[in-house]
C-alpha cells in the first residue's frame, strides 16, 4: 500500500499545473500496472452500482445512462466476496491522510482563494462511476461544497480517448474548448473547484462501450456523498 501512495505523490507533485480555466493537472502511468490490471479485472457488476437521477443522465425515453457506487465499507459488502478484501485495501489507500495532503498542497492557491486562512474540515470520498450509451456531462464548474477532484480513467484499450474530460473558457457569456484529456488506460486528472472550473464530457454513442472510472473528491466535511442521496 505504502509503494503506491509514494507512486501518486511523485505523480501529482511532478504534474505540471495548467492554470486555465482552473489549475488542473493530468497523469498517465499514475498506477503501477499491475494494480490497473487487477482493477479493471475486479470492476464491481452493473447491480453493485446505484442509479443517478441528473438530467444528464436520462434520455428522453427514460433510460438512465450513469450509475455509481461510492467506496465505503458498506457499499463495498454488495460486490462478490472474492473481491472485498481488493476494494477494502484500495479504499483505504484512497482515503488516505496522505493523499488527501498532497492533493491540498497541490491546489493550495486555488483553496486559499475560496476560502483564505480558515480552510474548512475536508473528507475525500473515492467512487466508482460507469456510463453507457447516451450518457453526455454537459459544461459546468461543480457543486460549491467541493474543493477538488481527481478521477482516474479506467479504460480497457484506446478506443475511448476521445472521452475524456474537456475544459473550457467562459467569455462574454460563451463556452470556448481549451482542451480534452485524453482518454488513456492508467491515466488520471485532478482539478480544484472554483467559479471558473468549466468542464464537460462528450456524449458517449449508441455504438461505444461503457465508461468507466473512478473519482477521489474532496468534500466540504459534512457535505460529503454517501450512498445514492445526490448527485455527484
Amino acid at each position: 500500500m505504502q509503494s503506491v501512495l509514494d507512486r501518486l505523490t511523485n505523480k501529482i507533485t511532478m504534474a505540471p499545473i495548467d492554470h486555465v480555466p482552473s489549475d488542473n493537472i493530468y497523469m498517465e502511468n499514475i498506477l503501477p500496472p499491475s494494480l490497473y490490471s487487477q482493477i479493471l479485472a475486479n470492476l464491481p457488476a452493473d447491480h453493485d452500482y446505484d442509479f443517478i437521477n441528473h438530467p444528464d443522465a436520462v434520455l428522453p425515453d427514460g433510460t438512465i445512462t450513469r450509475k455509481l457506487l461510492d467506496l465505503s465499507d458498506e457499499s463495498i459488502k454488495r460486490m462478490k466476496s472474492a473481491d472485498q478484501d481488493f476494494w477494502k485495501e484500495l479504499k483505504n489507500i484512497f482515503v488516505s491522510e496522505q493523499l488527501l495532503k498532497i492533493l491540498v498542497s497541490k491546489f493550495r492557491d486555488r483553496i486559499n482563494d475560496r476560502y483564505g486562512p480558515r480552510w474548512p474540515e475536508m473528507v475525500i470520498v473515492p467512487i466508482l462511476y460507469r456510463d453507457f450509451a447516451g450518457y453526455k456531462i454537459n459544461v459546468h464548474t461543480d457543486a460549491p461544497y467541493k474543493i477538488a477532484t481527481m478521477q482516474f480513467y479506467l479504460p480497457k484499450d484506446h478506443t475511448q480517448i476521445h472521452l475524456g474530460t474537456s475544459f473550457h473558457q467562459k467569455i462574454d457569456g460563451k463556452f470556448y474548448l481549451l482542451k480534452t484529456n485524453l482518454f488513456k488506460p492508467n491515466s488520471a486528472y485532478a482539478f480544484a473547484r472554483t467559479e471558473t472550473s468549466w468542464h464537460s464530457v462528450k456524449q458517449l454513442a449508441n455504438h461505444e462501450s461503457r465508461r468507466d472510472t473512478l473519482a477521489l473528491t474532496i468534500y466540504e466535511k459534512g457535505h460529503e456523498y454517501k450512498s445514492v442521496k445526490e448527485y455527484v
